[in-house]
């Protein structure tokens, strides 16, 4: 009987460790999962990015005949980012042509006016959910407006003001879109004409779709 004591004591040993050695082999599986099932990192608005944008113009005078022209536009911008936790700050400045495919001034008597291009140098305040970014827009606003009357026209330059907002989506970590609303004031602008003095006030509202790279 004494003999076996020692056999059955090494057996229960045995018995004793698969436990252990099994959890041990299930450990890295356990760390595996871990790893596969953490979150993924959010989106990175960082950086300085440039992009294309085109959309409409519609614009608004006081002075003129013709009170009102919607116009397309076609630009692009360039501007930096700065994440902190879901906020995101930052600058852009941007250029937009205005005209392509604007409607024609024929028929149209007594003194006009058109804008040639409008621009902005703006801050940016935002809010990101992931991918996808909230933001309030505002600060400088310039462009060239073009007055007619009869046979003569001049055209001046005007700098104003310009408040917005926009949301844009991050396509991937280094593409976007975004979809963005202006509205520009360039207040009011003497123009002569000969005998006759016209103070014209333009104001835009400008509609935004484009895309930006992030580099």
């Amino acid at each position: 009987m004494h003999r076996h004591i020692p056999i059955i004591s090494l057996c229960l040993l045995a018995v004793a460790a698969i436990p252990a050695a099994a959890a041990d082999r299930r450990e890295p599986r356990a760390q595996e999962w871990q790893a596969n099932t953490a979150q993924p990192l959010r989106y990175n608005w960082n950086g300085v990015y440039a992009g294309l944008h085109s959309g409409g113009a519609f614009e608004r005078f006081t002075g003129v005949t013709r009170k009102s022209r919607n116009e397309a536009l076609l630009g692009g911008q360039i501007g930096y980012n700065m994440q902190a936790g879901s906020m995101v700050y930052g600058l852009e400045t941007d250029f937009s042509m205005n005209g392509f495919g604007k409607g024609s001034s024929r028929g149209v008597v007594g003194t006009n006016a058109d804008m040639r291009y409008t621009g902005t140098a703006k801050a940016r305040v935002g809010v990101a959910f992931d991918r996808a970014l909230v933001y309030a827009t505002g600060g400088l606003a310039y462009g060239s407006l073009k007055a007619t009357s009869g046979n003569l026209s001049k055209t001046k330059g005007k700098t104003g003001y310009v408040v917005g907002a926009g949301v844009e989506y991050g396509i991937t970590q280094n593409w976007s879109a975004k979809l963005e609303y202006n509205y520009v004031s360039l207040g009011k602008q003497d123009f002569q004409f000969g005998p006759t003095r016209k103070k014209i006030e333009v104001n835009e509202h400008l509609v935004k779709a484009g895309v930006n790279y992030r580099f």
